[in-house]
């Protein structure tokens, strides 16, 4: 391992923020505590709109604090087309909030989802585990991937 991959993979990135934007409480609820076990040290921001997700990213922009290292869309909240909005909004060429990665969750396999989440500018797509194990799996290789892996431009 050379020098630069040393010092890169003892980056923890403390209290790092993740947007989550998801209308299910239920959904909100498991993450948060999923996310408490696998990340703790990160700092959850939950949206359940698409108003409230552009106004918790202003916010941060307007205290002067650091964005969200991942924004977790869900891509049915409460209709396909809301999250594909919100994706679009977020990655289009103006926008200020455009490096920030964004992993689109959904229940759906669909061929058509996926690939429409990725041509609007997803970094990734992943179909929601079925179990709570599963969740904990998921977090553990998010941590390790976005916290421990790759370096982001923000």
């Amino acid at each position: 391992m050379n020098d630069g991959t040393k010092a890169h993979s003892g980056r923890t990135h403390r209290g790092a923020k993740i947007l989550l934007i998801d209308d299910s409480p239920d959904h909100c609820s498991l993450i948060q505590t999923v996310l408490r076990e696998s990340i703790p040290d990160s700092h959850l921001l939950i949206a359940s709109t698409r108003e409230q997700a552009i106004s918790q990213l202003k916010s941060c922009q307007d205290a002067k604090e650091s964005l969200p290292r991942l924004i977790l869309l869900d891509l049915y909240f409460p209709l396909r087309d809301d999250g594909w909005q919100v994706l679009q909004l977020l990655k289009e060429s103006s926008s200020p909030y455009r490096l920030i990665p964004v992993t689109v969750l959904s229940y759906s396999s669909q061929a058509e989802d996926i690939q429409t989440s990725y041509d609007l500018g997803a970094t990734s797509y992943i179909v929601k585990p079925g179990t709570f194990q599963q969740w904990i799996a998921y977090f553990e290789a998010l941590r390790q991937y976005w916290w421990q892996t790759v370096s982001l431009p923000i």
